[in-house]
């Protein structure tokens, strides 16, 4: 279905506007200047007309301005408002009418322009709303409000590049938004499945196609099948970045130790300042116990990414290995500083002071992992939980 082309909505038509400037004419002729009575009877009004929609007596809102206009059919904050408590009301094609009348009696009322967007996207005419909503965000960017309806005008019109673009910024902007991370999602999902679907027919047969397939078998637990596909794409393109890091961590993950320390150490010829890379080497020395390689290529890993703390455990491990337990307390302590929450750290700290005979520190640290892994299960049993819901 066109949504663009759904419950559309024209401009004010010619009748309407001649019917306006006959009003407006015979407005003139017959010196349309309030009395001092009309005067005060507009500001009590107006006055009126503010509380509700301050109260948001939107149905209320809407008899007072039309008594307002009767009386100053040019005011546009009296149209603007009247366009706001219809469009409260849900009643969008008077709203857009009353709107378009304020507009053009007061070109610069900015927010009135956004209230047409919306009312206009609201009916679902969506080649109307988009410009205005483009020109609203040149202003108001940072309006959540804004950003979200052009994001998703730009999706309902399958301008899903865009709407990732603007819609990555509402989730800037409400970080904790279901909405936003949902649509931002979906448009991301968009323009992946668009981007894959380009693939396919522009390059079936590449190394970035099989790179594709490899990681959607690995996504369906099919690990075979995943080293199959990566080792086709490494064949076809050795060099490229990437594809011998995927296929050494599901070495490892297989527990093929030799296959995935080879697979890395191709890797960092490629990209030899990749800290995961070199952790994932430090890591697999540290289970064989080749301690020395361990600390090198941990310290490496951390020296190119300073804040990697799995590479921070494994390195004070190695450490307590080596008998340094001082330097292995330093590095745990760094962690617990910057990671307060990560229960190994506080377990491995807690195996260090029991050994070196600190019995107070010992006994808090392991009170603290025993807390940590408690909230941990928690949380695990409440997924569960939500998860067992139909």
């Amino acid at each position: 279905m066109n949504l663009s082309a759904t419950n559309r909505n024209p401009d004010p038509s010619c009748g309407q506007r001649l019917l306006l400037a006959i009003g407006l004419l015979l407005c003139g002729l017959q010196v349309c200047t309030p009395t001092a009575a009309q005067s005060q009877s507009l500001a009590d009004l107006s006055a009126q007309g503010r509380a509700a929609l301050r109260d948001q007596q939107f149905d209320h809102a809407e008899k007072i301005y039309e008594q307002v206009i009767k009386l100053d059919p040019r005011s546009a904050e009296a149209h603007s408002n009247l366009g706001l408590a219809l469009y409260m009301l849900g009643t969008y094609p008077r709203a857009i009418t009353e709107l378009h009348k304020a507009l053009e009696l007061n070109p610069h009322l900015d927010r009135t322009q956004v209230l047409l967007a919306l009312s206009y996207f609201n009916t679902g005419d969506f080649d109307r709303a988009l410009p205005l909503l483009e020109k609203a965000y040149q202003n108001m960017k940072d309006d959540p409000v804004v950003a979200a309806h052009l994001g998703l005008a730009y999706l309902r019109q399958e301008k899903d590049d865009k709407a990732l673009v603007v819609l990555s910024h509402w989730v800037d902007l409400e970080p904790n938004s279901a909405d936003a991370l949902y649509f931002k999602g979906k448009a991301a999902m968009y323009v992946a499945s668009n981007s894959f679907a380009e693939l396919t027919k522009a390059a079936p047969d590449s190394y970035r196609m099989l790179q594709l397939r490899a990681e959607m078998l690995r996504q369906q637990n099919l690990m075979p099948a995943a080293i199959t596909e990566y080792k086709k794409a490494i064949a076809q393109k050795p060099d490229a970045a990437g594809l011998h890091y995927a296929l050494g961590t599901l070495y490892r993950e297989g527990g093929r130790l030799d296959e995935a320390l080879a697979e890395f150490q191709e890797e960092l010829k490629i990209s030899p300042n990749d800290a995961m890379t070199d952790y994932l080497i430090g890591d697999i020395h540290l289970q064989r116990n080749e301690l020395d390689d361990a600390e090198k290529y941990l310290a490496e890993a951390l020296s190119a990414q300073p804040g990697l703390v799995e590479a921070k455990l494994d390195l004070a491990k190695t450490y307590r290995a080596q008998g340094k337990p001082d330097e292995a307390v330093k590095m745990l302590q760094a962690v617990v500083a910057a990671e307060p929450d990560d229960p190994d750290a506080h377990y491995l700290l807690f195996g260090l002071y029991k050994e070196r005979g600190q019995t107070a520190e010992a006994r808090k640290e392991l009170e603290i992992f025993q807390e940590l892994k408690r909230k941990a299960n928690e949380r695990e049993q409440k997924r569960m939980r939500l998860d067992s819901i139909d």
